[in-house]
């Protein structure tokens, strides 16, 4: 599949400087949960296994996808009301077999995009996460990029809550109209951010890119196929209508 950049009108040069910040989600947008994930799903179907129920991981994975077009809020609990009407052999699983988070790992070409637009704008994370997202951004070598860093473990706050995105916008002392958010969900990224009159970047990765537009405050102002073209957006004097990789 061809990576290329999906342009809306918005982007004029004047609109790009008046950018000052990128706010950026982490899973599935910086950082890569696919390791994970396929073995959170190879662990579920050993796990059915272990209680008597043949669960294929074609199946299995074929619920994250389902569950990802429903918009469900988390995709594992989801996934397992899918699989089976067992409440109890549900909860069983789902705490027997937790998300491997030790397996993420940033996205080839997070690092670059974050150096190469580091010149001219500042960074911003606003991320559904569990306790630890400033150690695990360390670890990674994200950490001396992002300025600002509001996740829901450490703020009490979770996407959709516009809430969120205001106490980031307060952070940065910025406006609306000087941020963008740039994330793979519809529900969690483009539309509370549209909805309080953000710019918006769609990055089609992870079970994210499954979703389908409900409406019009679903739909980004831009989409990119990886992390690795959003430098194009901002930086690419020809505009991103001429930026790809094959």
């Amino acid at each position: 599949m061809k990576n290329t950049v999906m342009l809306k009108s918005w982007l004029q040069p004047e609109t790009v400087r008046g950018v000052r910040w990128l706010f950026f989600d982490m899973g599935n947008t910086l950082i890569s949960e696919e390791a994970p994930t396929a073995c959170r799903i190879r662990r579920f179907a050993d796990a059915f296994a272990r209680y008597g129920v043949r669960v294929s991981i074609e199946r299995i994975t074929s619920a994250y996808r389902e569950a990802s077009e429903e918009f469900a809020p988390h995709l594992a609990p989801r996934v397992l009301e899918k699989l089976t009407d067992n409440l109890e052999l549900r909860e069983l699983i789902q705490r027997e077999e937790p998300y491997p988070r030790e397996m993420e790992v940033p996205y080839d070409g997070a690092i670059e995009s974050l150096r190469l637009l580091s010149y001219e704008h500042k960074f911003g994370v606003i991320a559904n996460q569990s306790p630890g997202s400033e150690e695990r951004l360390t670890r990674w070598g994200l950490s001396p990029f992002i300025s600002v860093r509001v996740a829901s473990a450490e703020v009490g706050l979770e996407k959709p809550d516009p809430a969120i995105f205001d106490l980031a916008l307060r952070q940065a002392e910025c406006t609306p109209a000087e941020a963008v958010m740039i994330g793979d969900r519809l529900d969690n990224d483009i539309r509370p951010a549209r909805m309080l009159g953000w710019k918006t970047v769609r990055v089609l990765q992870g079970p994210g890119r499954f979703q389908v537009p409900r409406d019009s405050l679903d739909e980004p102002d831009l989409s990119v196929t990886d992390v690795g073209l959003v430098p194009s957006i901002f930086l690419d004097p020809l505009g991103p209508s001429l930026a790809h990789r094959e």
